[in-house]
């Protein structure tokens, strides 16, 4: 039995209201968690980083970073220039 099955059970006994809340709650703590990765990944990166991620069709993809945004990389993969997530990439090698 996993930690997740008892949270299921009080979860079904919830009213709609409740489950709402709930909700805006996780909602929030899922972006929180994406940002807080994505700002770490950030202080890591500088353009020329060798990066790789998962590309729309759950290839892996890699590439080098050409710029840098608020949330968002410029990634340069050869083929193309894709825009992702910083909370998406993960450094590769030097």
């Amino acid at each position: 039995m996993t930690p997740i099955t008892p949270a299921k059970e009080l979860i079904a006994q919830l009213t709609l209201n409740d489950m709402l809340e709930l909700n805006t709650f996780l909602v929030g703590r899922i972006k929180h968690e994406r940002s807080m990765l994505g700002q770490k990944m950030k202080r890591q990166l500088v353009v020329g980083s060798r990066v790789s991620f998962e590309d729309n069709d759950g290839w892996t993809a890699h590439g080098k970073v050409v710029k840098i945004m608020r949330k968002f990389a410029k990634v340069d993969t050869g083929a193309n220039v894709w825009r992702v997530p910083l909370n998406r990439l993960t450094k590769v090698g030097v």
